[in-house]
């Protein structure tokens, strides 16, 4: 929670107390949601994939729409998923600018990020857990491939981000490993003190609403829907936490945390992906894909000697273009190996692939001039009709809200809008 969030004088509620209401809003990506209902039939899924760095267009984009395209240096990578695989050129997030600011709006499409005064909103992962994240034992899992904690794609109907995991073994731990009995009395402990604080916070913001200005008013008002959503997962996860955890056959993976780990450290959170997607732990993920701290990544076959930043920024020179690029083939690479074990997961006359859409795509346009339009995108898998590669106006975009939307629909929730959508995607159908 930011420390906009909630703003009061320390004589009217103690600094001790608020902090330790706003350390439970904060643990939001540990909370778990109790079952529910019958499982549907096909259960549908999502993983929502940024990299902040953006992607060379030219390399991205077909020239050719339709089926018939011809395979760009990039998408050569995903060359075995051509048939399940929809291409987009010529799509934004409208409004959605700022540069590398317009990650946190990745998933929201919040207008203007980087104006002052930004508020999010509700991105599409929280969405669809409403709807959907009750019949697993995590409603969404945000994930993250990088080093900076405080930043993510996930958000809460008022507008703060669930904070995502960044080393695998914790998130096998909070899968697949099973506490013994006190640790498990004293995780339900732990809820319990969660609760009373936030009764505690919540009683005494309350007393206080009627002696504040407006602009105070509609802050305490953000706090309460904020404490509101945290009781409420709060109790889901007090059902679950007896549960016993799903069993696989995997050992604890290795946590790779050196700032040019990007590749295995990538293939390591992939591979949780994959675990929570195929023992139904979630159905819902987001993979956020972290370079601000600007780190020299190592490769095997070839020696990196700027940082991942700085060849964004490169200027069309071929030196900085070529090692930009193999950093952006690894990241593909990496990329198909996750699809690849997708589709290798056999369920019920399908596979895992068929019932899980996976968006990949970036936040810029071309990041050498930070732009925030004609957005490098593509969605795979979903049980989707695949039409190849989309293209829509360069010069005025089609609102990528719209396929969110068509995704949001996929999944089984009944909305009829997202964000700034003004409909469901052109050109995208269900089989």
């Amino acid at each position: 929670m930011s420390k906009d969030t909630f703003w009061i004088r320390p004589a009217a509620l103690s600094r001790r107390t608020f902090l330790k209401g706003a350390g439970v809003c904060m643990a939001l990506p540990y909370l778990n949601a109790m079952a529910g209902n019958k499982e549907p039939e096909i259960p549908r899924r999502m993983v929502a994939i940024c990299t902040d760095q953006g992607i060379i267009p030219w390399y991205f984009f077909p020239e050719k729409s339709g089926k018939d395209y011809e395979m760009t240096r990039y998408l050569k990578h995903l060359r075995e998923h051509r048939d399940e695989m929809t291409v987009f050129s010529g799509v934004r997030l409208p409004d959605v600018d700022g540069g590398h600011h317009a990650d946190i709006a990745f998933l929201t499409g919040a207008a203007h990020p980087s104006k002052a005064g930004f508020k999010n909103t509700v991105s599409l992962d929280v969405v669809a857990a409403e709807h959907i994240g009750v019949k697993t034992h995590f409603p969404t899992l945000p994930l993250l491939i990088g080093k900076e904690d405080k930043r993510g794609l996930s958000f809460t109907r008022s507008g703060v981000m669930i904070p995502p995991e960044k080393r695998a073994s914790k998130v096998f731990k909070n899968l697949f490993v099973q506490g013994s009995g006190k640790e498990v009395e004293a995780q339900m402990a732990r809820l319990q003190e969660g609760r009373s604080i936030l009764d505690v916070v919540s009683e005494k913001s309350k007393k206080l609403a009627g002696k504040v200005g407006s602009g105070d008013r509609e802050k305490l008002d953000q706090y309460f829907e904020s404490v509101r959503e945290a009781e409420i997962r709060l109790q889901k996860m007090q059902a679950w936490e007896k549960k016993p955890k799903p069993v696989v056959d995997a050992k604890m993976p290795e946590d790779y945390m050196e700032s040019g780990d990007l590749i295995p450290r990538s293939q390591t959170i992939f591979e949780m992906a994959k675990l929570a997607l195929e023992t139904d732990s979630t159905r819902l993920i987001t993979i956020f894909i972290e370079g601000d701290y600007n780190p020299k990544i190592k490769l095997p076959n070839m020696e990196i000697n700027s940082g991942w930043h700085e060849l964004t920024h490169h200027g069309r020179r071929e030196e900085k273009l070529t090692q930009l690029a193999a950093i952006e083939d690894a990241q593909f690479e990496v990329f198909n190996e996750f699809v690849n074990k997708l589709k290798s997961v056999k369920e019920d006359g399908g596979t895992l692939l068929d019932r899980t859409t996976v968006l990949y795509g970036t936040n810029m346009g071309d990041a050498n001039k930070h732009s925030n339009d004609n957005l490098p995108y593509l969605m795979i898998g979903g049980g989707y009709k695949h039409k190849g590669h989309l293209a829509f106006d360069k010069k005025r975009n089609y609102p990528l809200t719209n396929l969110y939307l068509s995704v949001l629909q996929r999944l089984g929730v009944e909305v009829d809008s997202f964000s700034s959508s003004t409909g469901t995607m052109t050109g995208i159908e269900f089989t």
